[in-house]
């Protein structure tokens, strides 16, 4: 399970990843990305919230970095990612599969509270 949203001001794409992630949910994220995109204006902001990911299936990698090339090619200019527990590895190894492009700084949270105050 999953959702995707942009803000109003077509600056910020949020993708949080719900409960259990497997490959037809990357294939779904995959297609509503790829319907959303045009509608972003470059060097917009990609939030990743794990704050509800129980499991993910590592099959879905192919489908992820497909994901991550349509939104790098569009140019994101910043990532926020959330990952409530450090602690566990989960969140992490997921993230190895987001692979963004080095000139991008990336930001980890631990909660949407604190990624907002950073986005103010």
């Amino acid at each position: 399970m999953f959702s995707v949203s942009i803000d109003k001001s077509n600056t910020k794409l949020t993708i949080a990843l719900k409960a259990r992630f497997d490959l037809k949910d990357a294939e779904q994220l995959y297609a509503q990305v790829e319907e959303n995109v045009p509608k972003l204006g470059k060097g917009f902001i990609l939030l990743t919230d794990l704050t509800s990911l129980d499991h993910m299936d590592l099959n879905t990698k192919s489908s992820i970095e497909k994901t991550m090339d349509l939104l790098n090619k569009r140019g994101v200019a910043k990532i926020i990612r959330i990952i409530p527990d450090q602690k566990k590895d989960i969140g992490f190894s997921i993230m190895s599969l987001f692979h963004y492009s080095t000139e991008v700084p990336i930001h980890t949270f631990t909660s949407y509270q604190q990624a907002s105050e950073h986005l103010k």
